[in-house]
């Protein structure tokens, strides 16, 4: 079963559950292999107690890019015309791709009549395959800088994970998505069965968690809210069920204990499962596994 847990908005608390659900999984219904959909800034390792070994790293090419040959380029232009991503720059009445904004759809390609334009492949990102400290496998996707093509890597990633958790007799597959609603996230909840929501007491984090579920519809997932730092606006935190209709799995309180373990790299469920913030999310977890038909088979 493969698990997504997404926001809507950076920094509340997303990448925080996933690390401590995978861990959760692993040690009570029969593991799980973790993945970092957040591809543009991977923190995944980090949240889960740092990485032990690097077992696999290897590059993706998914991404293409226009490449003119000035030997047979005459100036007309009509590239200019043809791109829709700004990707093309005159110089000294020569067009010049921008390879940053350039997806590679081949349009200057196929308008070009001197057949002086080509479409390469380029590389689009790395993933890796750890085990943390803490024991848990992951798959670490990380895009090349300055690319651009974060879903294919997602994607790939997600397939990878697959293929270790069928390898390893793993039964779940926990991953860590993305803020926002853009291409990782759709790559993020494409095939997943699970979607947990975890929002903040804000404005801007509601109006992002409705973002997500509009995504999650297409889907049809079975989509749960946990309502993070709720106790830094209770009253706000009590309108947003209602307003997301979701059931929620859990409220955890703020608590500076977060902020240490990160900076220790020490997982809450594993340092303190017992304190306040274990506790919340020991709830939050056996509601999850309750509510969303979890079982030791997947």
């Amino acid at each position: 079963m493969e698990i997504a847990v997404a926001s809507g908005k950076g920094g509340t608390g997303k990448t925080f559950l996933a690390s401590n659900l995978a861990i959760f999984l692993e040690r009570k219904l029969g593991g799980a292999v973790a993945v970092d959909a957040d591809v543009e800034a991977p923190d995944l390792a980090i949240a889960l107690g740092g990485v032990d070994e690097v077992l696999s790293r290897r590059e993706v090419w998914e991404s293409a890019k226009a490449s003119i040959d000035y030997g047979r380029c005459t100036g007309c232009l009509k590239c200019y015309d043809a791109c829709m991503f700004d990707a093309i720059a005159i110089e000294k009445a020569k067009p010049r791709i921008i390879e940053e904004y350039c997806e590679g759809c081949g349009a200057c390609r196929i308008v070009c009549p001197e057949k002086a334009i080509e479409i390469r492949e380029t590389l689009t990102g790395y993933l890796s395959v750890i085990k943390t400290i803490g024991g848990i496998y992951a798959v670490m996707g990380d895009l090349e800088v300055g690319g651009r093509n974060t879903g294919h890597v997602v994607y790939t990633a997600r397939e990878e994970a697959k293929k270790l958790a069928e390898k390893l007799e793993k039964n779940f597959i926990v991953i860590d998505s993305a803020p926002g609603i853009g291409c990782p996230v759709v790559s993020s909840l494409s095939g997943a069965e699970v979607l947990i929501v975890v929002v903040e007491p804000i404005p801007q984090s509601l109006q992002g968690a409705r973002r997500v579920l509009e995504v999650a519809k297409a889907f049809r997932l079975r989509s749960y809210l946990v309502l993070n730092k709720y106790d830094l606006n209770e009253g706000f935190s009590e309108r947003i069920p209602g307003e997301l209709g979701l059931e929620v799995l859990g409220r955890i309180p703020y608590d500076e204990e977060v902020v240490e373990s990160y900076t220790m790299m020490n997982p809450i469920i594993l340092s303190n499962p017992g304190g306040r913030i274990g506790r919340a999310l020991e709830e939050v977890f056996e509601n999850l596994i309750e509510l969303g038909g979890l079982s030791r088979h997947g």
